[in-house]
Order: structure tokens, then sequence, then C-alpha cells
């Protein structure tokens, strides 16, 4: 009776059809499953009927009720910021962020004690965890390989690597500025001097040099100019998705990084530039969907990718999610020996196209630096905690859906 009265009462507030879920006395609107989505990228389209039944919407549905839980529990257990502690966070955020000046501020003050008080109760719950867990990271990672499996995707895969280059007359000028630049240095010019005068990126301040890379590290088309050098040697000019650079080996590493300098004219990728990649990489999944190439003979003809090409792109067991979510997403649901359609990378300056070699792959947790492995660590402890609480939450706090609920996941 206690629910119906909640209902009608808020029913009395907003039109019922915009309420899509209650927890306790609270409801959540439609309206913020879309805020909700748009901040993500998304962009829903549809009636209120097409997007109450649409995965996307209900999985945003059901992050909100999750936020809602935690903050009705960080609220109940003293959380909650009032009088000067509140007063003293609404100026720290005004003033770190600007952009909630234009916000109301009665509105911005609720938002900001919700958040404080979810966030308090969540790390103290954090805190308790992790006291609780076992010293060895890789042991504690074994014993939660579901987690880890959901987090991190490690998957064996292949590539065919198609970096998207800048093209035009801006290429053609920088091209001709890095060569005459390369001859000042090979009269006997400081290559560091002139990095540090010419090269448009921020290791001009260290005479252009980069640091030590591991294989794979680096942008493809720059590592494979660079391991083409002896050390010492100067490149010539080097198209990348970047711009143009001059390549400087410093050395070779035992474990086979490479140390090395550059300098750097930046030159902007247009749309022409994505087009053309994206069209090369269609032409390549034509060739694969025919028959008339296997995967790994269109890696060794197309791929720049040259650490891999000759292996048929095979990059080996891959954290997906740890190193791109992007390829994470769209290898989710391939079956080993299945390849993607071509995907842009824009934070690589690439497209590819992926191929599923193996699943249900384990971790080699062993070149992994003891840093990086704690952070996995609590990042699997988070998820373990949020997950037991929230579960614990919903048995305290009646929750409601009024849409969809037969399709939002727990």
């Amino acid at each position: 009776m206690i629910l119906v009265l909640v209902l009608v009462i808020a029913g009395a507030l907003v039109p019922v059809e915009k309420i899509v879920a209650v927890v306790g006395e609270h409801p959540i609107l439609h309206s913020q499953v879309l805020e909700l989505l748009l901040g993500k990228g998304m962009s829903p389209v549809g009636d209120f009927e097409t997007l109450i039944s649409d995965t996307l919407y209900l999985a945003a549905l059901r992050e909100l009720v999750e936020n809602r839980l935690v903050v009705r529990a960080g609220i109940d257990a003293g959380y909650y910021p009032e009088g000067d502690r509140l007063d003293a966070l609404l100026e720290t955020e005004l003033r770190e962020n600007p952009a909630y000046a234009s916000m109301d501020v009665d509105e911005l003050s609720e938002l900001l004690a919700e958040r404080q008080a979810a966030q308090a109760f969540l790390g103290r719950k954090m805190q308790a965890a992790l006291a609780e867990t076992p010293l060895s990271p890789e042991t504690y990672l074994a014993s939660n390989w579901d987690v880890v499996e959901e987090m991190v995707m490690p998957r064996r895969i292949a590539w065919i690597y198609l970096p998207i280059l800048p093209t035009g007359p801006d290429v053609e000028e920088a091209c001709s500025v890095m060569t005459d630049l390369r001859e000042r240095i090979l009269a006997g010019e400081s290559f560091e001097d002139i990095a540090m005068e010419y090269s448009d990126d921020n290791s001009a301040e260290n005479g252009g040099y980069l640091g030590v890379f591991g294989e794979g590290e680096l942008t493809a088309t720059f590592e494979e100019a660079a391991r083409a050098l002896e050390p010492g040697e100067v490149s010539m000019p080097v198209i990348t998705p970047f711009g143009v650079h001059l390549i400087r080996l410093e050395g070779l590493e035992d474990d086979g990084g490479i140390e090395v300098s550059h300098i750097l004219k930046l030159v902007e990728m247009d749309s022409t530039d994505v087009l053309e990649a994206l069209s090369m990489a269609r032409e390549i999944v034509e060739k694969l969907d025919s028959g008339n190439l296997t995967f790994d003979e269109a890696a060794e003809l197309y791929s720049r990718d040259r650490t891999t090409a000759d292996a048929g792109g095979d990059l080996g067991i891959v954290p997906l999610y740890l190193w791109n979510p992007v390829l994470a997403e769209a290898v989710k649901n391939l079956e080993p020996g299945e390849y993607t359609e071509p995907i842009v990378l824009e934070d690589r300056g690439a497209v590819v196209i992926v191929k599923l070699l193996e699943e249900g792959v384990e971790m080699d947790w062993s070149g992994y630096t003891g840093a990086e492995l704690r952070d996995l660590v609590e990042q699997v402890v988070y998820m373990n905690t949020y997950r037991a609480l929230v579960d614990s939450l919903e048995k305290e706090i009646p929750v409601v859906y009024l849409v969809g609920e037969e399709n939002v996941e727990d």
C-alpha cells in the first residue's frame, strides 16, 4: 500500500509515463535516462515506447537505480554534508568547475551533497574490502577470474592496421621543411637545438627526446621507420597520423625496446584522409569475404604494423578493455575465426580490421608492473564490493521498474 501511495504522489508531480522506476520513494525519470545516455556520447532516437525496450536505455536505467541505492545508503549512514561542510564543498566545486556556475544553487548543492554521500559510503566499504585482500595480486586476480574476464576481456586477436595519414599541400610543405632540417643536422648542426626550435610537440623542451619504448608501444609507421635506422642515424621525413617527423634512433635495448628522439611538424588529418583509409579497409574486407585472400595473406600484404604483419597480424593475447575499449566492444560478439568490419581508432590514427583467434585465454601477468597489478586489483575489489553492496541494498530498499523490468540486467 505504501508503494502504491508513493506512485500516486509522484504521478501528481510528474506524468506517470515519464517515471520509469522508483527507488524507495525517489522516482527515476525518463528524461534522466536520456540525459545519462547523451552524457555517454549516445544519441537515443525514437518515441517513448521504442526507447524503453532498447538494451542501452535499460542499462542506463539500471545504472541510475544503482546510483540512487548507493546515495540513499550514504545518506542513511550519515555521510550527507550539511551546513558549513556543504558550503565549503559548494565553494570548492564552483572554483574548480566553472561550468557549475550556470546551475541553480539549490540543485547544485543537492547534487554535490548526494555525490559526496555516495562516494564516502563506497570509500569506506572499499577500504574494508582492500584490507582483506591477499598480498599477492596474482593470487587475488586468479581467484576472481570471472570479474577479471569481464573487466579485462583477454583475447588472442590479429589485425590489419591501416594508418590514417594526412595528405595535401600541408604535408608537402612539412616534408620540404624537414628535408632542409635534416640536411642541416647532417652538416653538423645540433639535432637537439633544432628540435627545441622547430618541433611542434612537448618533446622539444628535451631536445626532441621521447624515451624508451617497448615493441608495439609506438605508432606502427613511426616504429617501423625507427627500427630501420642504425643507432645515431636520422631518418628521412616520415609521415604518421600526427604529421611529419625526423626520427633519430638513440639505441636498442636488450629486451627489444628502442630509444628514440624526433622532430615533429604537426599536420592535421581531415575527413578525406579518414574516408580514404576506410575505403581501402572495405576493399580488403570484400576480398576476405569473397575468399580471394585469407586474413594472414591480407595482413602480410596490407598491414602497416610490420611487427605483426608477417605473422598474419597476430597480436597475441591482448587485455582488450584495458588496451582499447572500442576494440573490445567490436570483438565481444565474435566467434573464433570471425573478423570485424573496419573500425576507426581515433586515438591511434588508424583504421583496423580485427580477427578473433582465440577466446577463453588466461593472462600472463609477468609483464605487468607491481603498480599496474595493484591498480587492477583495486578495480576488481571495487567491482566485487559494489555488486555485493547493491545486492544487499536491494533487499532493504524497495525498487520498482515501471518499464522493461524483465530486460533490466542485474
